[in-house]
């Protein structure tokens, strides 16, 4: 009978891929490319990341002859990248001791060519999808990068309060380009833009006299950035000595992910609205870099003819290598419950699926070259393996056609009783519902009639968690995921919600979800417990849940209902009012609840109208605590500057005060918190990770077995 702790040690030990590239030492038969993995070391609770060179021989037309080189640590490296002519690799280098120390690293031809010490210049480097930078001029005799200004060391401003980017960015404040001429080895940190513009993203001008780049702005104030797409920003363009600043998009609220096309005539970039969701669709506009001009190529889609017609971009950052000519590139984005692969042609604005139909699940781009594409695929019950897909141009026409293989596949054998015998399927067009409503449903091994009883939880069907993500402007996509499967392993059936207001399904259904959280969002989680009990596959008398963030602000909600066996929530939004003056995202209760929240010119009293925190009240499950009566955990990050502890702290107590007063009356009910220390909304460091697991799926067997 299996544990959560040995499901999740054996599913965590299957390491998942980061990125991938074709080295330009690659030949037409012989494709040389560098993989960058990451896994969970449970014995030092770390993440490590390691390299590892695959080698593929793909002469003639069969499937490529594949041989993979050792895997090497990286150690204390932020990032590297490779130089257009792959003859040097940069490093970025912290080394921790009683002061960090960071370095600048240049290889070549397998050995250190040169290391300069950059700790004098500069504090920690930036390494994040937002603001991470490392990039090499064409011509190959600099190197750009992002990294925090040095903090000043005079007394007078020891207490003074500076700001942060907020959640996931605890201390960083101020994100600089640096420039490193390599000819001279001089650093040039660029001065602090007008306005108080963070810099990032940054890439090199054809002729390596400038840069471009995301300018993302904190005037009048900053708002927490990771995961939210909506925040005022725009591409600039610097010369490398900081002189000569000039706005590329004047005409936009939001331009982010410059990608330049291989010939240096156009770049392509994304451009979501500002202010309300924190996620949306996306549009994909372009400058020509001669004229200046701006160009929308792929626009905002409201609402897809059909649910199988292209239902928008929804893309938090463009992969960095991403043109397989010089007006086509690949991506990838949710569509509906899956995650697939696009070209789009830059000029005419085509997009056109090119996920290989023999391929279930999810696959996800990581690089694109001329005559390569690289990505990832995975299902609900597969890890990730790595494809290759052979770029093939009609010269006559100027169609693509690529043709796909799989090159790698996890080979971790203990970790397979725990994934590839289970089922997964879609379940949409449920009686009564929209049809934005779906569900990545994930069953337990079924052998007979015994497999079930010997499970975990017994019975002779599966119990059901209702899992909703967060967001809410979110969604699950048919991937790999532990905590679905360390459940599943246990014996339960898992549904992963994608409620009205997930991605993928086209703005207006996006939209919809504004104004009604806590009502059409938890309406549905119920409509699913209710339909997929109706069809006889799970054990509609044993049902839990679980979800996080806005999740656990669904659950809060469904707590109301009396009949759920378990419920854990992790870091979730409990009281509106109370988190709007907590918060790095203080718009967020606005956006979702359908007010207004200008963050131009955000207000400058919150909640100083009645009204307005009446309706914010009135959408918190806070309102109904007092009427849970099943066993619930807390689980919560100390660190959450998202969603700030004592949203959960707040619940648990004024649920616990609920049940002395029960005790007195001889009523028994179970109401446990953990919190976890060094970690933040989502509890992702090893650590927290493993020990939240463990003690969720001990506390769902406990209240959910025969």
């Amino acid at each position: 009978m299996t544990t959560p702790q040995e499901a999740y040690k054996a599913l965590a030990a299957i390491p998942s891929y980061l990125d991938a590239s074709v080295l330009p030492s690659s030949t037409d038969s012989i494709i040389n490319i560098q993989v960058l993995l990451l896994q969970r070391d449970l014995e030092r609770n770390v993440f490590r990341k390691f390299t590892r060179t695959v080698v593929a021989s793909v002469a003639g037309s069969s499937d490529p002859l594949v041989m993979s080189g050792p895997s090497v640590d990286a150690g204390d490296a932020v990032a590297q990248a490779m130089s257009p002519s792959g003859e040097l690799t940069a490093v970025l280098r912290t080394v921790a001791g009683e002061k960090k120390k960071h370095f600048v690293e240049i290889w070549s031809e397998g050995a250190i060519f040169q290391i300069l010490d950059a700790t004098s210049i500069h504090d920690d480097f930036y390494a994040d999808s937002t603001f991470g930078t490392l990039e090499w001029s064409r011509d190959e005799t600099k190197l750009v990068y992002v990294a925090e200004r040095k903090k000043s060391e005079e007394a007078a401003e020891k207490f003074t309060y500076k700001p942060d980017w907020g959640e996931a960015f605890e201390g960083k404040r101020n994100p600089s380009l640096v420039v490193l001429d390599l000819n001279n080895s001089e650093f040039k940190v660029l001065d602090q833009f007008e306005g108080d513009m963070s810099p990032g993203q940054a890439i090199f001008s054809t002729d390596s006299k400038s840069l471009i780049f995301t300018g993302y702005y904190r005037n009048p104030q900053f708002f927490g950035i990771v995961y939210c797409q909506n925040r005022l920003s725009g591409l600039h363009q610097v010369n490398i000595d900081g002189t000569g600043l000039k706005h590329l998009t004047p005409d936009l609220k939001s331009a982010r992910s410059p990608r330049m096309n291989p010939d240096g005539t156009s770049l392509v970039f994304l451009s979501n609205r500002v202010n309300g969701p924190h996620a949306s669709c996306a549009k994909l506009c372009k400058i020509d870099l001669s004229s200046g001009a701006v160009s929308t190529v792929v626009d905002f889609v409201r609402k897809p003819a059909t649910t199988a017609d292209f239902p928008g971009l929804y893309i938090d950052q463009l992969p960095k290598h991403l043109w397989v000519s010089s007006t086509k590139i690949i991506t990838s984005s949710a569509w509906r419950s899956h995650r697939k692969l696009l070209l789009i042609d830059i000029e005419s604005g085509s997009v056109k699926d090119i996920t290989p139909s023999h391929y279930s699940g999810s696959v996800v781009g990581l690089f694109a070259c001329s005559k390569w594409i690289l990505a990832t695929h995975s299902t609900p019950t597969k890890p990730s393996s790595l494809l290759l897909g052979r770029v093939e141009h009609d010269k006559d026409n100027g169609d693509i056609q690529i043709q796909f293989s799989a090159l790698e596949k996890s080979s971790i054998e203990k970790a397979k009783p725990f994934y590839e015998n289970h089922q997964w399927s879609i379940v949409n067009s449920i009686p009564g519902q929209l049809d934005s409503l779906e569900v990545i449903l994930i069953e337990p091994y079924k052998k007979g009639g015994q497999a079930q009883s010997e499970t975990a939880v017994g019975g002779t069907k599966p119990p059901l968690v209702i899992f909703p993500h967060g967001g809410p402007h979110s969604g699950f996509t048919t991937e790999f995921l532990n905590l679905s499967l360390v459940l599943v392993s246990l014996g339960f059936a898992v549904a992963c919600v994608n409620f009205t207001g997930s991605l993928g399904f086209g703005q207006d259904a996006l939209e919809k979800l504004i104004g009604r959280v806590g009502e059409l969002d938890v309406d549905e989680c119920q409509a699913v417990r209710e339909y997929l009990g109706s069809r006889g596959d799970v054990d509609k008398d044993r049902t839990a849940l679980t979800g996080g963030s806005h999740g656990g602000f669904i659950i809060c909600h469904l707590l109301k209902d009396p009949t759920f066996k378990a419920a854990s929530m992790r870091n979730p939004v409990t009281d509106i009012p109370a988190l709007t003056g907590g918060t790095d995202i203080v718009d967020w209760g606005y956006a979702v609840t359908g007010l207004d929240y200008d963050m131009a010119a955000p207000p400058t009293a919150t909640l100083s109208d009645p009204e307005t925190f009446k309706r914010l009240r009135a959408a918190s499950p806070m309102e109904h605590v007092t009427k849970v009566v099943t066993p619930t955990l807390m689980l919560l990050g100390s660190g959450d500057r998202r969603v700030p502890p004592q949203q959960g702290i707040t619940w648990w107590q004024a649920r616990q005060n609920v049940i002395k007063q029960e005790k007195r009356q001889g009523k028994e009910s179970i109401n446990k918190i953990n919190i976890y220390h060094g970690t933040g909304h989502a509890l992702d460091t090893v650590e927290a990770e493993s020990n939240s697991m463990y003690i969720l799926g001990s506390f769902f067997v406990e209240h959910c077995k025969v």
